[in-house]
């Protein structure tokens, strides 16, 4: 066990970082990053690309309103639960292993939902595919960590968070592309063969091309952490996904009230391991790292606030301004495109200007995009221009790439190669709970909005839109704040 890695004073130099010393890294490179980020590809692209899907799903499966709803949170709750296990299993059975694992699981289970018969069978076939993405997913930014240093890490990073954020647009694109098709059967089912196509040539590289890393030491798995940690984001999860489409029934409560304390069992649980020199699921030391304990803040607050705008922005423009999945993700695409370029632009620049500048600079250009955007939507209402709409979100995807990357990159400077896996999976942990918090929180939002409103057709949710990009400028501005408590190097 690591626990010398806590840095001394503010100073992100990055030998503590490594702290023992030895070789350098090996290096990805090219055709190998490529590889080890089709992971994160896969999963997020699925992801959305499902949930445009749902009302074809509904439809042609005669599903309720709550069934639909289970065929994305079931695959959150799937990929979310066992998160850090992934990283931890990662860490001690070899990260490629883990990683093919789960991409093979992801392929298979992809194909059962694609032919699933009735929506029993998609719920369990998604649920199944989530728990192979916790085992493959935690493995991307472990072996992104324990590979590379310098300039290499910095632009692996920033293609990190391209792929992060970037994929959920990229994901609504080709669902509603395949959804517009003029395909023979359910056009639904061709969203997850989408993944069963990527997915085999994505296993075929990993084959050849993905290293096998790990963390020296003891072969031990905390099993009670495990069970603890499952619960916990069980009980915060459930309700939160399911919560809304149940009416918020008095279990769910009794859960969102549980989950504190599983959480502080947990914590006091992984602290007495490591007192008694044993082996923790997530490293107490990790969280003496300052830039990686105030960036899960920020991804707390940059993740939720990205979460409600996604869910938000689907349901506002299809459901009450009448467009069609193609018409609303041909919008949202030069948001992607922007994005993408800026946040590759921004592992070049990272090095240069460091982190912390990078971020500040990412929170007053959302905040002020998002601002600017929100009085658009709120003034045109129903009658929201495409157009304009499309071209202000490519200022927002600025900020936003100035955001995810370089959050993800000032979080790993620090972390050695035997936490890599703990840091990997305590992080997309917390992005995956705090996008279902934002959804539960825009949904509610959307139904006091709804509420007894005699206003126009479309009116209601496109200001409930406008509200939450106010809320998600807000939070811009705190995480600039936060980012200003980092490191300056």
């Amino acid at each position: 066990m690591t626990t010398s890695s806590a840095p001394k004073n503010d100073r992100a130099a990055p030998p503590p970082a490594q702290a023992p010393s030895g070789p350098p890294p090996p290096g990805l490179g090219t055709g190998r990053l490529l590889t080890t980020l089709s992971a994160l590809l896969l999963s997020v692209v699925s992801f959305s690309a499902a949930g445009i899907a749902v009302p074809d799903i509904g439809a042609s499966l005669g599903a309720t309103a709550a069934e639909q709803s289970l065929v994305v949170s079931v695959y959150a709750l799937g990929f979310a639960v066992p998160m850090v296990l992934g990283g931890r299993l990662g860490d001690l059975y070899g990260r490629r292993l883990l990683f093919l694992a789960g991409m093979a699981g992801f392929t298979l289970f992809s194909l059962g939902a694609a032919l699933a018969p009735n929506i029993t069978v998609l719920i369990v076939a998604r649920a199944l595919t989530g728990i192979s993405a916790a085992a493959m997913v935690p493995q991307v930014l472990a072996t992104i960590t324990a590979s590379t240093q310098g300039s290499e890490r910095a632009r692996a990073v920033a293609l990190f968070g391209a792929t992060a954020g970037g994929a959920t647009a990229i994901g609504q694109v080709l669902g509603g592309v395949l959804l517009s098709a003029p395909l023979p059967g359910a056009p639904w089912r061709m969203v997850f063969v989408m993944s069963v196509v990527m997915g085999v040539p994505a296993f075929g590289a990993a084959l050849r091309w993905l290293p096998d890393t790990r963390a020296p030491g003891h072969r031990s798995l905390d099993l009670t952490g495990t069970a603890l940690l499952g619960l916990a984001l069980l009980a915060l999860m459930l309700p939160v996904s399911q919560g809304d489409a149940l009416g918020w029934p008095v279990w769910c409560w009794a859960l969102l009230g549980a989950t504190p304390v599983l959480f502080a069992a947990f914590w006091r649980w992984q602290l007495r391991l490591h007192r008694g020199d044993r082996v923790p699921l997530v490293p107490p030391p990790l969280f003496r790292l300052r830039p990686y304990r105030i960036g899960l803040v920020m991804a707390l607050l940059l993740q939720s606030a990205f979460g409600a705008f996604t869910f938000l922005y689907a349901i506002s423009t299809q459901t009450g301004l009448g467009w069609s999945p193609m018409h609303a993700a041909l919008v949202l695409l030069p948001f992607s495109l922007c994005f993408l370029t800026v946040s590759v632009w921004s592992g070049k620049l990272a090095p240069r200007l460091g982190f912390r500048r990078l971020l500040v600079i990412g929170g007053i250009i959302q905040a002020a995009l998002l601002s600017g955007t929100a009085g658009s939507v709120f003034v045109q209402g129903s009658g929201l221009d495409s157009w304009t709409f499309g071209a202000l979100l490519v200022g927002v995807g600025v900020g936003q790439a100035f955001m995810f990357g370089p959050l993800v990159g000032a979080m790993i400077a620090e972390v050695p190669p035997t936490m890599a896996g703990a840091a990997s999976g305590t992080l997309q942990t917390t992005q995956q709970a705090a996008m279902g918090l934002g959804v539960a929180v825009a949904g509610g939002l959307l139904g006091a909005a709804l509420s007894g409103s005699t206003a126009p057709a479309g009116q209601d949710y496109t200001t409930a839109l406008a509200i939450c990009m106010l809320v998600q400028a807000a939070c811009a501005i705190a995480f600039a704040l936060c980012a200003l408590v980092l490191p300056r190097r």
